[in-house]
């Protein structure tokens, strides 16, 4: 039996915000007051690789969106001693704004993404404000450019990575 590499796995909290129940869910109970939200990418590194899941959101998306960004989440990785070119693999779990930023910052990733996920950020639901409103179509859009230059795998459901 082969052993598998031990992995270490770490929460890097890049911003914060305060957010009314309108903005949570779609159906609200006035009676819940504001709640707190923290906003996190996790970096996995052993083995050999480092690996980041979701690539958080820039000082532009935060201030546009009312979010206290306390840093980047590239100056996060750089606290735990990675580069941004360091990152090998970016695991993008799904394409709302505050998991698909700052794709551009990691120039040697490949970004690991479910085709489905793509599917309905580039489909036509987009028309609709409900369906787009945690979508920013900058960031879906730069996904798109990193397929068009190869830097994207698309999986469907589970995969061994």
């Amino acid at each position: 039996m082969t052993k598998s590499p031990n992995y270490d796995v770490f929460a890097i909290k890049y911003a914060e915000a305060r957010r009314t129940p309108e903005e949570c869910f779609l159906m609200p109970d006035p009676h819940e007051g504001a709640m707190e939200m923290d906003f996190f990418v996790w970096l996995i590194r052993g083995g050999g690789r480092t690996i980041l899941v979701d690539t958080g959101f820039n000082h532009e998306r935060a201030e546009a969106r009312k979010r206290t960004i306390q840093r980047l989440p590239t100056e996060g990785l750089e606290v735990l001693g990675v580069k941004a070119q360091d990152v090998e693999t970016v695991i993008v779990t799904h394409l709302h704004y505050d998991h698909a930023g700052n794709l551009d910052l990691f120039p040697e990733a490949e970004f690991i993404i479910q085709d489905e996920e793509v599917h309905f950020a580039t489909g036509r639901y987009m028309r609709y404000k409900a369906a787009r409103q945690a979508f920013e179509a900058d960031d879906v859009t730069q996904l798109i450019r990193h397929n068009f230059k190869g830097r994207v795998r698309f999986v469907d459901g589970d995969d061994e990575l």
